[in-house]
């Protein structure tokens, strides 16, 4: 019956090879009391099914201070218990009658692949054929124990392998965390974080989609700019979590007074941005957003700090297919403008696209 045991490095003196300065590797001496470091955390698995060399091998690790290891005889084995739990180093035999060294190799690297790990694949063989080597390092192998001299080869290698694994699955754990923070930071990118709204990036893609809509199904885009024209003052006059306090008291107000399928954003520090469809351009006027001019003009919005009264403007851009759809940035700029003049007069301020902006009370 095929199992895997494991052992615990509590037994038996090792033979170590002692590095001189130069790196080099000396001939093997005795190593009394010390250890290279603790390597009991260090999964490692065997494929071999050949007693003799199990045996030296789980006698290297051991006394090396690897107890975390797992043996079998079967590469199919194997791969079940990998797919359960990672090895950090697979030391396996080139030559096994199920399934041989290279193709273990790539089944075991196809589901490093598909986990985001690193498993450092170590083969056992008699071989020195030049060719043989350079095929399996292509197939994913990186490194070779030449069985001739498993003894004195073995823990040193090992060492060095999990030196590299470590630091290979290390970049691959960083790598995950930074692309789950870019991904972070690209929903992020999209809100304004004092009120929860879109901003400008947010703002010019459901512009982009509204136009589309307007394009297919008909009817007109409508952009509807809110300024407060006084921020300036309060910004004097108040701590900044006094103003995220009125900021966000502004934008939850604006959103009462919308539809609900309207677009409520903040593109700017000073501006939100409604963007909506309607059935044409002749219900883009100052009459149907009058109610929202009448609730925030003058209003006083309650915070810590008491009531602050905001001066706002208000500007409507509107297209259709007979003026022609804009790209976004250019319909945000021309209700952008039409704010502006709105922040002049204290009137709605009406930006069609086919004509000098007017106004209207």
């Amino acid at each position: 019956m095929l199992k895997f045991t494991s052992f615990s490095a509590n037994h038996e003196e090792s033979f170590l090879t002692k590095p001189h300065a130069s790196n080099k590797v000396s001939t093997p001496l005795p190593i009394q009391h010390v250890n290279y470091m603790s390597y009991e955390d260090i999964p490692i698995l065997v494929v071999d099914d050949a007693k003799f060399s199990s045996a030296i091998i789980a006698k290297a690790l051991r006394s090396g201070g690897f107890s975390n290891v797992r043996f079998t005889n079967n590469p199919l084995q194997a791969l079940r218990s990998l797919e359960k739990r990672p090895a950090q180093i697979l030391i396996a035999d080139w030559l096994m009658p199920s399934m041989d060294g290279l193709e273990l190799t790539r089944r075991v690297k196809k589901l490093d692949e598909a986990t985001g790990h690193f498993t450092y694949v170590m083969l056992l063989t008699a071989r020195d054929d030049f060719d043989a080597m350079t095929r399996a390092f292509d197939e994913g192998v990186d490194d070779f124990l030449n069985k001739a001299n498993l003894r004195a080869q073995l823990l040193p290698r090992v060492i060095a392998a999990q030196r590299l694994a470590g630091v290979q699955n290390e970049l691959l754990r960083t790598n995950k965390l930074l692309r789950k923070k870019i991904r972070e930071l690209q929903t992020t990118d999209l809100v304004d974080p004092v009120t929860g709204l879109g901003n400008l990036k947010f703002t010019l893609e459901r512009i982009s989609d509204t136009i589309k809509h307007a394009e297919t199904r008909g009817g007109a885009a409508c952009i509807l700019l809110v300024g407060i024209n006084n921020l300036s003052v309060i910004e004097e006059q108040y701590e900044e979590s006094i103003i995220d306090e009125l900021m966000s008291g502004i934008g939850a107000k604006v959103r009462q007074l919308v539809r609900p399928l309207d677009v409520v954003t903040r593109p700017e520090a000073n501006m939100f941005a409604v963007i909506t469809v309607q059935p044409d351009v002749e219900n883009c006027t100052s009459r149907s957003f009058r109610r929202i001019f009448d609730n925030l003009y003058m209003h006083s919005f309650k915070t810590s700090e008491g009531y602050i009264p905001v001066v706002v403007g208000v500007s409507i851009c509107a297209a259709d297919a007979e003026t022609g759809f804009p790209k976004p940035k250019i319909f945000m700029r021309h209700a952008y403008d039409g704010l502006t003049r709105s922040f002049d007069t204290g009137l709605i301020t009406i930006a069609p696209l086919d004509a000098p902006s007017t106004q209207l009370t």
